[in-house]
């Protein structure tokens, strides 16, 4: 049986009428260490329309995009643009260096014609339509929207919510992967679980009004580990969305959902919504497997949370670095109602195909 999303469960997401496993104190402890990198400069997602860009040091190369279509590359240092996908290219009709770009188009976008020396920008089409999604957007990463690469490496994650809560790692070594085609043809981010991760800034203090998260990632490992992470220390004004003990948990401080085995095997649809009253709900693939009453996360003495992170944790007790893939972050700063948790399960479920994997239908 496949995932129980949109195609696969007909017009709407089907849901456990039983919740799981509820929650309890938490027995993640300890102290853990922290880079504090600072982020660089975002380059320009590619992809105008009808843009010629001339060759050189700094030139585009377009990309197209069914999925398994890509055109030409623009060097050694990649930007992913911004927008949809289209129809990949035949081949660079300029070049600038080495590598050429590709004369791409994707709906009625282009990538560009010309082609990069050492440093390129790539764009992605047009024909996906862009995503409308609630307002009250705390941060959204995509891993097919501003990414910035340099030799496969990720510096930077831009934010597309708005609040230019980037994503960045200055430190080569810690840098995850960018891996243009790595889930159904799509691109994602891959961790080591050896120290690879991105620093967000500081920020993601008020959820005041509740807190909803979903999360497109495929972790390969799940002892302990947090795929998004706020704090101000380990166990200090904490929120994390991850996995301990081979299931998928969800923690504020000492309360905490614990449900549902990890798949290694396939992406999944992590959902949680942190309600202001009532339980809270952490949903997996479109179904809910626990719910729990939990008080809404403080409001730190500062205002801010300034230990946040994608891929790391600061919990001890033999936490670790998270290890896997993860291709979408979306986080808003307020609860959001059933419907609009179904809108973007829906819209996550088509963007990465993810009704297409055959996995068994997710039990608490």
């Amino acid at each position: 049986m496949g995932l129980c999303l949109l195609t696969a469960c007909g017009e709407k997401f089907t849901a456990h009428d039983r919740p799981g496993d509820s929650g309890g104190t938490s027995s993640i402890s300890g102290a853990g260490g922290a880079r504090e990198p600072v982020g660089g400069t975002v380059g320009e997602g590619g992809g105008g329309a009808s843009d010629n860009n001339s060759a050189g040091s700094a030139a585009e190369a377009g990309e197209g995009g069914v999925p398994n279509e890509s055109g030409g590359a623009g060097g050694e240092h990649t930007t992913v643009g911004a927008a949809g996908r289209g129809k990949g290219g035949a081949g660079g009709s300029n070049s600038g260096g080495s590598n050429s770009g590709g004369s791409n188009s994707g709906g009625s976008n282009s990538g560009g014609s010309n082609s990069g020396g050492s440093s390129g920008t790539v764009g992605t089409g047009g024909a996906l339509g862009e995503p409308s999604l609630p307002s009250g957007l705390a941060l959204w990463l995509r891993a097919d929207h501003e990414v910035q690469a340099k030799d496969g490496l990720v510096q930077i994650w831009q934010d597309q919510s708005g609040n230019k809560a980037h994503a960045t790692q200055v430190s080569m070594n810690a840098r995850p992967a960018y891996l243009a085609t790595g889930f159904n043809g799509r691109p994602t981010l891959e961790f080591d679980g050896q120290g690879q991760f991105l620093k967000l800034p500081e920020g993601f203090g008020d959820f005041s009004n509740g807190l909803t998260g979903l999360i497109v990632a495929k972790p390969t490992k799940s002892d302990c580990a947090s795929m998004v992470e706020f704090s101000n220390g380990s166990e200090i004004d904490d929120i994390a969305m991850g996995m301990f003990q081979d299931k998928w948990t969800y923690e504020v401080e000492s309360p905490w959902m614990q449900t549902g085995s990890v798949e290694h095997g396939a992406f999944t649809l992590y959902a949680v919504n942190h309600r202001t009253a009532g339980a809270s709900e952490l949903r997996i693939n479109g179904s809910v497997l626990a719910t729990l009453e939990m008080p809404l996360p403080v409001v730190p003495s500062s205002g801010v949370r300034s230990n946040n992170f994608v891929g790391h944790t600061l919990y001890g007790g033999g936490c670790e670095y998270f290890k896997g893939q993860i291709s979408e972050v979306i986080v808003y700063s307020r609860t959001l109602t059933n419907a609009e948790v179904g809108v973007i399960e829906k819209y996550l479920d088509a963007h990465w195909s993810l009704s297409t994997q055959e996995l068994p239908t997710p039990t608490p």
